[in-house]
């Protein structure tokens, strides 16, 4: 039922052209990122100047597509709520179409100054993008289409990640040889045109949906829009738990993707495709758990999937901190030797493990979030919850940078993770034996 649910929902104008776009956007995103990031660090080429040290170049290149989202966010979910919102997502990917032609121009004239400010572009694009997406969800899809929705956007979207993060990698830096004026920074400015191209045309075919509050007069402080926005979302506490879990889910998401590097380098001593392919792992992994959720919830709030998926993050995640130990060998290890280690089997599983259980406690979460708010502030809530998500990212790649000053071992992150999951898990456990029947506002507009 759930996979015919899902097939039937992908032929339906109300969500195929908003999954396209999502997917074909979140590959930009990353691979317009990665691709300038390889860049600096591999390339030689300078951002603004040549004593930005390369360690900065990965937290910079975050910070020039997040600081935008953060401060356009909640004005945007305000502007979600007084425009159609399939209008404003038409002009998301217009204006993605023109930033990727800057963009082109960025890779086609070697000037990493374009490419930044394509980023900030981008950054701001995503703002206004995020709110519009969660609102509309719940406004085109019924309550039990919910869950597949979430489902079939947020699994994909992991695989769109790293297909974008490796793209713009590989392609910049060692897959595509010269022939005459294309290069690898040039292939990667028309893919990034075709799919903005993609994403355009699937806009201009989502349906109507009309605002719930055109008379909405807009706050364009981003400083007051941001407090009143989290206020009320405080206000509103059967939206604001479930956004808390899913901030968490992104938190605990940015310490494996920071750890990984790190303790597969320094104390698992294995080279950068090992690392290549745990990441694999970890997105199949997601998928897996996203997709799992169509089947196991059928339609209905399911805390006790996100309960059974945190519970697994904590135990997975414990095995890795616990089976962690420091490798012996002096030169890093390849991918042949990594599957033939007698450890690698407990060390996959435990990967893929976690990752499905962190893909099985997200997807009802965003349900969750989406079907319990009001159509009227809908989509000033889920910026709310955007707002969150990038906090929780921050304070975490921030603690992650201080950790790597003190002499806590590389795998001290994991323990963190299995901590703070565990206070998580406790609230959803007791929510299992003390149930709410939430009121469900989806296939409301």
């Amino acid at each position: 039922m759930s996979a015919r649910q899902a097939g039937h929902l992908l032929k339906q104008r109300r969500f195929l052209p908003l999954f396209v776009l999502f997917q074909a956007g979140t590959f930009n995103d990353n691979a317009l990122k990665n691709a300038l990031i390889a860049l600096v660090t591999y390339a030689g080429v300078i951002l603004f100047s040549e004593n930005l040290p390369r360690s900065s170049v990965v937290p910079l290149a975050a910070l020039l597509f997040t600081m935008p989202f953060l401060i356009l966010c909640t004005i945007a979910g305000q502007i979600a709520d007084k425009v159609d919102r399939g209008v404003i997502l038409k002009w998301i990917k217009r204006a993605e179409v023109l930033i990727m032609i800057l963009a082109a121009f960025g890779f086609f004239f070697n000037s990493p100054a374009i490419l930044a400010c394509t980023l900030v572009c981008m950054g701001a694009q995503s703002a206004f993008f995020s709110p519009t997406k969660n609102a509309v969800l719940p406004q085109w899809l019924t309550d039990k289409e919910l869950i597949t929705g979430n489902s079939l956007m947020s699994g994909f979207q992991f695989f769109s990640v790293l297909l974008g993060q490796s793209v713009g990698t590989l392609i910049v830096l060692m897959a595509f040889p010269e022939i005459g004026w294309l290069n690898g920074p040039r292939v990667i400015a028309i893919i990034l045109i075709v799919l903005a191209l993609v994403g355009w045309l699937a806009a201009e075919n989502v349906p109507k949906a009309p605002a719930p509050r055109p008379d909405l007069k807009v706050d364009y402080n981003p400083i007051t829009a941001i407090y009143k926005t989290l206020r009320d979302a405080w206000a509103d506490k059967p939206v604001f738990r479930p956004m808390l879990g899913i901030a968490w889910f992104y938190g605990l998401a940015t310490i494996f993707v920071t750890a990984f590097p790190i303790y597969i380098a320094d104390v698992m001593r294995y080279d950068e495709w090992v690392l290549t392919m745990v990441l694999v792992f970890c997105t199949v992994g997601i998928l897996v758990g996203s997709l799992l959720c169509m089947v196991l919830a059928r339609g209905r709030e399911a805390i006790g999937l996100t309960t059974i998926g945190i519970i697994g993050v904590i135990i997975f995640t414990l095995d890795l901190y616990i089976n962690g130990q420091q490798s012996t060998r002096v030169e890093l290890g390849n991918l042949e030797s990594f599957y033939a280690a007698k450890e690698t089997p407990r060390f996959i599983v435990d990967v893929v493990g976690a990752s499905i259980s962190a893909g099985l406690f997200v997807v009802p979460l965003q349900a969750m979030a989406q079907r319990r708010a009001k159509p009227e502030n809908r989509a000033r809530l889920m910026a709310a919850g955007a707002v969150l998500l990038n906090l929780a990212v921050n304070v975490v790649t921030f603690g992650l940078y201080f950790l790597g000053y003190s002499k806590l071992p590389p795998k001290s992150p994991f323990l963190f993770i299995v901590i703070v999951s565990a206070v998580v898990a406790a609230y959803c456990a007791w929510r299992v034996f003390h149930p709410h029947n939430y009121q469900s506002y989806a296939g409301e507009g």
